[in-house]
C-alpha cells in the first residue's frame, strides 16, 4: 500500500496541508491526510499488483494488467481505514480538482470514474484529443481534472459520499478491446482546492535537473530560472533539509541523510516540482 504522511509525526503540517489537499494513493508529503491504503477490484479484464520498480512517485505504484481477451475492462480502488481492515467512505466535497498520473499504452478511450452516493461520475479521457495533457506514449502523464468536467449519472451524486475513489472503465462502444495493449499503471491519486500543475511540463519549462542521483555526498540542483526553496522529506513525510538557493543553481550536501529514498521538492517561479532522491 501506498504510506500515507502520519499525523502523529508532522500534526500541524498534516493539519495545514489537509485544509487543501486530501490523498487517496500517495506518497508526496506535500499531499494532505486522507485514506491510508487501497483496495483492487477487478470489473473485467485485470490483475492488480503493486510494483516497485519506476512508480511517478514514491516507491510503489499500482499495475493493471489485462489479460487480452475480455471485450472491456474495469478496474476499482476502495479507499480504506488506517487499519487497511475495511473499505471507509471519503468527502471529496471541499475539493475542486481530481489528481492523477497515469502510463499506458493503450489506443483505446477510457472513462476515469468516481462513485458517490451510490452514483457515477466520470470524465472521458482520450488519448487522440485529450485536453489534459494526457499521451498513451507508456510514459507517465499527471493530470489535473476538474470535478466540474465530470459527468454525473444523475443528480443524486454526491462528492461528500465516495465510496469508489478511483475507477478506470474502457470507453469502445463499436468494438472490442481484446487483444490490444491494455496495461494501465496508476500513481499520485489525491484530490485538492486548486490545479496542479503537470510536473513533467514544468520540468520541461524550467529545466530543472538534480544530479548525481543517486548519492552519496553532494548533489547539485540546476534550473533556467531561479530557485527559491528547496524542501527535502523522507518517506514519513518528516522534513529533513530545507535551503532558500535565491539562485539558478545550488550544490546541497546529503552526506548526514540516512541511507534510503527521500522526496526533493523545489519551488521555482511559483511553481512546485517533486522528485524521487535517493540517499546511497
Amino acid at each position: 500500500m501506498k504510506k500515507i504522511t502520519l499525523l502523529s509525526i508532522m500534526l500541524f503540517s498534516g493539519w495545514v496541508n489537509a485544509q487543501t489537499s486530501f490523498a487517496i494513493y500517495t506518497e508526496d508529503p506535500t499531499v494532505g491526510e486522507g485514506a491510508t491504503a487501497v483496495r483492487f477490484n477487478n470489473g473485467q479484464g485485470f490483475a492488480g499488483s503493486e510494483p516497485t520498480t519506476a512508480p511517478y512517485e514514491g516507491t510503489k505504484n499500482y499495475l493493471f494488467t489485462f489479460n487480452g481477451t475480455s471485450s472491456y475492462y474495469h478496474a476499482i480502488l476502495f479507499p480504506r481505514n488506517a487499519a487497511n481492515t475495511s473499505d471507509v467512505t471519503v468527502d471529496f466535497s471541499a475539493y475542486a480538482y481530481y489528481n492523477v498520473a497515469i502510463k499506458t499504452s493503450s489506443a483505446a478511450p477510457f472513462y476515469v470514474r468516481m462513485r458517490g452516493n451510490g452514483i457515477t461520475s466520470k470524465v472521458l479521457i482520450d488519448p487522440t484529443s485529450n485536453p489534459y495533457g494526457f499521451s498513451n506514449n507508456n510514459e507517465w502523464h499527471f493530470m489535473s481534472i476538474p470535478f466540474a468536467d465530470f459527468i454525473p449519472e444523475s443528480a443524486a451524486f454526491s462528492l461528500a459520499t465516495i465510496t469508489e475513489a478511483f475507477v478506470l472503465r474502457s470507453n469502445l462502444p463499436n468494438g472490442s478491446v481484446a487483444g490490444l495493449p491494455n496495461d494501465f499503471e496508476i500513481d499520485n491519486i489525491y484530490v485538492s482546492v486548486n490545479q496542479v500543475m503537470n510536473t513533467q511540463n514544468f520540468a520541461k519549462k524550467s529545466s530543472l535537473s538534480i544530479y548525481p542521483n543517486p548519492s552519496a555526498g553532494s548533489i547539485t540542483i540546476s534550473s533556467h530560472e531561479s530557485i527559491n526553496n528547496v524542501f527535502i522529506h523522507n518517506l514519513l513525510g518528516q522534513q529533513v533539509m530545507a535551503l532558500n538557493p535565491k539562485s539558478n543553481s545550488a550544490m546541497v550536501d546529503i552526506s548526514s541523510l540516512q541511507n534510503g529514498v527521500y522526496t526533493i521538492t523545489a519551488e521555482s517561479n511559483g511553481q512546485q516540482i517533486t522528485s524521487r532522491l535517493v540517499k546511497q
